[in-house]
This record gives structure tokens, C-alpha cells and sequence, in this order.
């Protein structure tokens, strides 16, 4: 059996699709079958470190001309720009298909969706079968519980902030600029590739290159500054404090069912003229409560 993912990530529009399908490629590996990923996916570095992670080896394929087994394929499809009629997902390629839907994914064709949210959906009206709720959110088996720091440790607060793959909304620097006002004493691990130089003379921030070592950071740290994306439900399933933004359309829905819930703080929206809108009382509220931090936990 082999399980064929088609799906994008680049700079723009960040690694989240090949990264979520990540955790469902790795079980079939673990089971012995064969993985290929398909699509439009730039080299990142995190993305090339996750393959390796889980022993995906062969290259990445290109949609055009690849010769599918309808006998044998199972097509696993996480885009938002893929087309329902695009032929390479047509049905009778495939000797099952499967989709990872959200709000703003298209309505392909498949014989199963896969919905990983918070709340159960209730949308029969396709007749496709649909699997819903928090069960199906899609977490690295790696993913364990943060262990709170003891009432004694007074070492400055360990902040991680992340914005994506490729953090293309340049959230990490706006979040920068905020804390820079803050005369809190904290440490905050930035991971991005699209960083003002400015934000670099402070002493209180470090900067990393996005890569896996995020989750050597997210093990340690006290608080964590994200966008409402599928590494956001890692961060929580961490037991971290959390302040969420949301950047892109794809991440309202779950930007408001998360805060609706309670598990996060809201801290910011990227408006439509491009400029962030960050809430720095409910970052500080977080960095100084350990009450909220508490709470969240």
C-alpha cells in the first residue's frame, strides 16, 4: 500500500499542510508501507528536517506526470488552492482518497474527510463520511506535557515565539517591537525567517533560524506567542500558556474557536492593510500573571 500526500509549502504560504500530514505519513512508515509526497513543496528546512525525522527518503514528486495505482494508491490531498477538478485527484485514479478539511478548503471529491477541529461538525450534507472533533486533531506522537516551572525558580521567563514555517505575515517581528517595550526580564526564543534586523539589539531576544530545534524550545519555555495554525494545538496540547494570533482567513475560524474555549489569549490580527494589530496588554497580562499563566495550563 502506498499513501500518496499532494500537498504545498513555500515561503508564502508556509509549511502547515506538509507538516500536519507529517503525522499521518509517519504511521504508515511506522506500519511498513510506502510514503510520497506530491505537490509544490520548497526545500525548507523544516520540512526537510521532519522527513528525515520520519524516513521519508525519496524525493519530492511533481503532480505532472506521476502514474498513480488505482489498485493500491490512497490519496491524502491538504491544499487550499487545489482544484476540485483537477485531474490528479480525480476518484478513479485512486484506490481511495482522503482529504484534510477546514473552513477554507475546497469540496473535493473524496471518499473520506478528515475535519481535526476543536468541536465536532455536523455537515452531512455532501454524503462524503466525515471524521470530526478534537480526536482527529493531528499531533506528533512526540508531543508531551510541559512541566510547570516550581515556585521558587525566579530565572527570567522563557517566552518562545513562532510564526509558522516561514512566519510570512512577519508576525515575529511584530511581536518583537512589543516586547522591546516591556522592562519585564524574560529570555524570547524567536524562530523565523523574515526578521527586521532592527529588532536585534536587544538583548532579551534571541533569534533562530526556523527548524525543528522548535521543539527543544517548546519543552523548556513558559509561555509561547503563535498564530492560530496546527502548531498551536501542539504548543496546547504541551500544557504551555498560550497567546495566539490570526494572520491568514484560513486561521480565523480556528483563531475565535480557540479563544471562545479558553484555551488561549487572543494577542493579535493581521488587518487587510497588512499591519499587525498587537495587543500588548494581553501580552503582558500574560508574561506578568502567573495566575493567567496558571489558568490556561
Amino acid at each position: 500500500m502506498r499513501l500518496v500526500i499532494r500537498a504545498d509549502a513555500s515561503a508564502s504560504v508556509g509549511a502547515g499542510h506538509v507538516m500536519r500530514t507529517s503525522t499521518i505519513a509517519a504511521e504508515f512508515l511506522d506500519l511498513g508501507n510506502e510514503v510520497c509526497y506530491v505537490g509544490n513543496i520548497e526545500p525548507m528546512s523544516l520540512i526537510l528536517e521532519r522527513f528525515q525525522e520520519i524516513g521519508i527518503l525519496s524525493p519530492i514528486l511533481d503532480p505532472e506526470g506521476f502514474e498513480s495505482r488505482s489498485d493500491s494508491d490512497i490519496l491524502l490531498v491538504d491544499s487550499y488552492s487545489l482544484h476540485p477538478s483537477d485531474p490528479f485527484i480525480a476518484k478513479e485514479r485512486w484506490f481511495k482518497s482522503i482529504s484534510i478539511s477546514d473552513s477554507v478548503t475546497p469540496n473535493y471529491d473524496v471518499d473520506l474527510v478528515i475535519n481535526p477541529s476543536l468541536t465536532k461538525s455536523t455537515n452531512t450534507s455532501t454524503g462524503i463520511r466525515i471524521l470530526s472533533g478534537p480526536e482527529y486533531i493531528l499531533l506528533r506522537n512526540s508531543i508531551t506535557r510541559n512541566s510547570p516551572r516550581k515556585t521558587n525558580d525566579f530565572s527570567p521567563l522563557r517566552i518562545l515565539i513562532v510564526g509558522g514555517g516561514s512566519d510570512p505575515s512577519s508576525f515575529c517581528t511584530a511581536v518583537a517591537k512589543a516586547l522591546m517595550e516591556f522592562p519585564n526580564d524574560f529570555i524570547a526564543d524567536i524562530f523565523s525567517d523574515n526578521v527586521d534586523l532592527k529588532q536585534r539589539d536587544d538583548s532579551r531576544i534571541r533569534f533562530h533560524k526556523v527548524s525543528m530545534r522548535i521543539d527543544d524550545f517548546a519543552r523548556d519555555c513558559d509561555v509561547a506567542l503563535t498564530l492560530a495554525s496546527s502548531l498551536s494545538m501542539e504548543l496546547i496540547a504541551r500544557e504551555i500558556p498560550v497567546g495566539i494570533a490570526a494572520a491568514f482567513e484560513n486561521q480565523r475560524g480556528g483563531f475565535q474557536e480557540i479563544i471562545g474555549l479558553g484555551l488561549a489569549i487572543p494577542i493579535g490580527i493581521l488587518e487587510s492593510s497588512g499591519n499587525w494589530n498587537i495587543d500588548k496588554v494581553m501580552i503582558r497580562e500574560l508574561i506578568e500573571s502567573e495566575s493567567l499563566r496558571k489558568e490556561l495550563r
